[in-house]
């Protein structure tokens, strides 16, 4: 039994190092990512030396594919690379060939585009590519270089070699010699000279500065009035060359026109002198502003009152709707306008006139003098008037929950609508009418609204839920209780009903 353990194990050795062996070489052979998690993509290169299968693709120093494959196709290298799903290729990417080291490795380094251009599809071509020069190419370079420093060197040995070149160098170091020698003595025989300018100059700046500090601001005003003489010196002399005639009847006529010129021109001046004052001292609608400073608060509060007035008008974004639905119950139908003024987008103001088949439900004493026989002298009747309700809301949105309050059909009430789907589906909630008579609880309503278009919608739902159903003895009209309905209307915005909202009179 022994000895057949140690066949056995060598047996089992070997053939775990003959699968090791296999896996090994299929995964070298297929690459590290398969075609289910990568993407094929291809390109062109002129020249493909130092790229093989499996050569590395990244970004950033990342490895984020392989090259699968090298082939020829006319004077062109056509390469096919792997890259990772997860890596967003844009039509715009762009691959550079990159030397790895010294040895003549090369790898690709990809750019993988911008968001802006479409995304790049399976068995797509990069079209930007960038081939770096190998060492080869640097080693021609380098070559070329040492040859320019040569023939540089051959022509300084040329013209410096020699006898002749070795006396032209002394002939033009003894120049320089005697040059840097005079400039010496230059400096040095001038040298008090140039230090008395100097310090001379420094008095008459100083004084120059003293007298420009101390009357800085007749400086200011003797150059403001030159500048004002010289642009009006420029102007008379523009006048004369126009008025100034080809002859000399001409002239009188042109310095006579001058002169009537330049008498209106003063008169001109007194008056406006006259009216500077004025409004200096106060005087008429402009010196008022000008001088009361509460005034022109108060105007400039005013302006700026109005123009937040005004922003807040442009900004309201005011919307109609008209709605019809079908009442099972009723049998009939309910026709509503609506008008909702949109200041901010998160809060809107609501303004309905229903048509409301249950109507009005009103309560009349009835006194009969005399009675009739086994009747009561005073009797209560209640009468159903057909009547136009009117529902005036607030609402305020938080999130995807909108609260509502205010009147609704004519009593108060409040309501919320909770938005889903980018509120193309609302569901609403309405509970009002909590006083009246005829209704044992409040009137409950809940309303199930669906866009699926712009500027259309539909709705289903149930109205009074929690009361049971009465009507009217005479007409068979539901006054009260449960009743499903459905229906459907549509929106749409009103520019120009907004710009008549500031002409509606105020209560």
């Amino acid at each position: 039994m022994k000895k057949l353990v140690t066949p056995f194990r060598v047996g089992l050795l070997v053939i775990a190092a003959g699968a090791f062996f296999f896996a090994f070489y299929m995964f070298a052979r297929k690459g590290g990512l398969s075609d289910k998690d990568s993407t094929a993509v291809w390109a062109y290169f002129r020249d493909a030396s130092g790229l093989s299968a499996k050569s590395r693709v990244q970004i950033a120093g990342i490895p984020v594919g392989e090259i699968s494959s090298i082939t020829l196709e006319g004077t062109r290298a056509k390469v096919w690379l792997k890259i990772r799903r997860d890596v967003e290729l844009h039509e715009d990417a762009v691959l550079t060939k990159r030397s790895e080291s010294l040895l003549g490795d090369f790898l690709l380094d990809l750019n993988p585009g911008t968001e802006q251009a479409p995304a790049m599809q399976d068995n797509g071509q990069i079209k930007r590519v960038i081939d770096s020069q190998g060492m080869e190419a640097i080693f021609q370079s380098l070559t070329q270089i040492t040859a320019d420093i040569q023939q540089v060197t051959g022509a300084l040995r040329d013209v410096l070699g020699g006898e002749k070149g070795a006396g032209s160098l002394q002939r033009i170091v003894e120049n320089l010699i005697h040059l840097s020698e005079s400039v010496d003595d230059t400096v040095r025989s001038s040298g008090e000279k140039l230090n008395a300018i100097l310090t001379n100059f420094q008095g008459v700046s100083e004084d120059v500065r003293g007298v420009t500090r101390e009357n800085e601001a007749e400086v200011t005003r003797i150059i403001d009035n030159i500048e004002g003489i010289t642009k009006d010196v420029r102007e008379v002399l523009n006048t004369v060359k126009t008025v100034v005639g080809s002859n000399q009847g001409d002239l009188k006529e042109g310095v006579s026109s001058l002169k009537d010129t330049i008498q209106k021109l003063d008169r001109t001046l007194g008056n406006l002198e006259k009216i500077t004052e004025g409004v200096r001292n106060g005087d008429g609608v402009v010196g008022t502003l000008l001088t009361d400073r509460q005034l022109g608060q108060k105007l400039t509060d005013a302006v700026s009152d109005v123009s937040d007035y005004a922003t807040r008008l442009t900004g309201l974004q005011t919307e109609v709707g008209l709605q019809a639905t079908y009442l099972v119950a009723q049998g009939r139908s309910k026709n509503s306008l609506s008008l909702r003024l949109i200041p901010k987008p998160d809060k809107y103001y609501l303004l309905e006139i229903i048509d409301d088949p249950r109507g009005l439900v009103e309560v009349q004493v009835v006194q009969n003098n005399p009675p009739a026989s086994g009747q009561p002298v005073v009797q209560t009747q209640k009468i159903i008037k057909e009547t136009f309700k009117i529902s005036a809301q607030f609402a305020k949105r938080y999130y995807f929950t909108t609260l509502r309050f205010g009147l609704i059909e004519s009593t108060g009430g409040v309501g919320a609508d909770l938005h889903f789907l980018d509120d193309a589906l609302t569901l609403k909630m309405d509970a009002f009418n909590f006083s009246a008579e005829e209704l044992r609880y409040p009137r409950l309503r809940a309303t199930l609204r669906a866009q699926a278009f712009d500027h259309l919608f539909v709705t289903a739902g149930m109205d009074d839920i929690l009361n049971a159903q009465q009507r009217d003895t005479a007409t068979q009209r539901l006054i009260a209780g449960r009743d499903f309905f459905f229906g459907g209307g549509l929106f749409f915005t009103d520019d120009d009903l907004k710009a008549l909202l500031p002409s509606v009179p105020a209560p």
